[in-house]
């Protein structure tokens, strides 16, 4: 089967390694705005074809996807809407590879959202790319559930792993040489991409909206506080939470058997955090190195 495959990251790498080894023939089609992101992860090292283009109405690019004549078009993490020039070039027709739960999460950041969601479990999804972002009826859905310690950098890391398993079951509903018409979605939330406001802590949300978004972040770009008007990452919060003393503003800094922060109403210890320039450390070796005192604090930009 011919694919022609738009997008990059390493979870794309992944999965058409998979395609490859299940005989199918790929090329990749990139905008020249994002050639540094596929040497980045390691697409133009895979040895297949690349037809570069400016924006998808140049001619010399369609051409291009008009001489591939495609089976399928397949869209793993790409940052561009594909027009209905380009999805209707496929025989069989055009899917996009989700790696969140469709409707419940639709989002580019998909590796941020299920975390800083507090799931317990997500799923990879392949739709039809429709006109409307991850709306297109589903194909396919393969869930699996998330450690409550997961962080950013260990979930890219199990989708990795997983994309060889998905690629075989799409390999699998293909094998018909017929598109299913999907399970059409229901009502569901959008949300943005990740920015750097995001990484911000908000010390007025619950213990556990904080902790959510820390290993939403962590490791890749940390959530972030200001301490002595330093920007500091906080990489993890710990487990458990104790009701905050009346007298403990959002954000104070409290030293008891370790560091604590006051987020909500409760305190949530922090366990790791890095200094930029000085170094990774535990809550506790943070406090005596930095001299910490009761009463400091840790604030949003």
């Amino acid at each position: 089967m011919r694919i022609a495959v738009f997008g990059y990251s390493h979870f794309t790498r992944h999965c058409i390694q998979a395609l490859q080894q299940l005989g199918h023939r790929i090329e990749l089609f990139c905008p020249r705005e994002d050639e540094a992101f596929l040497a980045h992860y390691g697409l133009t090292e895979l040895g297949l074809p690349v037809h570069w283009f400016e924006t998808t109405a140049a001619p010399a690019w369609q051409q291009a996807l008009v001489a591939f004549e495609p089976d399928l078009v397949l869209s793993i993490i790409f940052n561009h809407r594909l027009p209905e020039s380009v999805t209707q070039q496929a025989r069989l027709g055009a899917l996009n590879v989700h790696p969140a739960p469709l409707p419940a999460v639709r989002t580019a950041a998909v590796w941020y959202w299920p975390l800083r969601l507090g799931l317990a479990q997500s799923e990879v999804c392949i739709h039809h790319l429709t006109s409307e972002m991850d709306q297109g009826p589903v194909v396919l859905r393969f869930p699996f559930r998330l450690h409550r310690a997961e962080t950013q950098g260990t979930l890219t890391r199990r989708l990795n792993a997983l994309a060889p398993k998905v690629m075989h079951a799409l390999n699998g509903l293909l094998a018909s040489g017929a598109m299913p018409q999907g399970e059409p979605q229901g009502t569901g939330t959008t949300y943005p991409p990740l920015r750097e406001e995001a990484l911000w802590i908000d010390f007025s949300n619950p213990t556990d909206s904080v902790r959510n978004q820390v290993r939403a972040c962590t490791p890749y770009h940390p959530a972030q506080a200001v301490f002595r008007g330093e920007v500091i990452a906080i990489h993890e919060l710990g487990d458990e939470s104790v009701p905050a003393p009346s007298d403990c503003s959002l954000g104070e800094l409290r030293l008891n058997e370790g560091l604590w922060v006051r987020c909500g109403a409760g305190m949530v210890a922090v366990t790791i955090l890095a200094v930029p320039g000085a170094g990774v450390f535990s809550g506790e070796r943070f406090a005596a190195l930095f001299r910490v005192e009761n009463g400091e604090s840790l604030a949003p930009q």
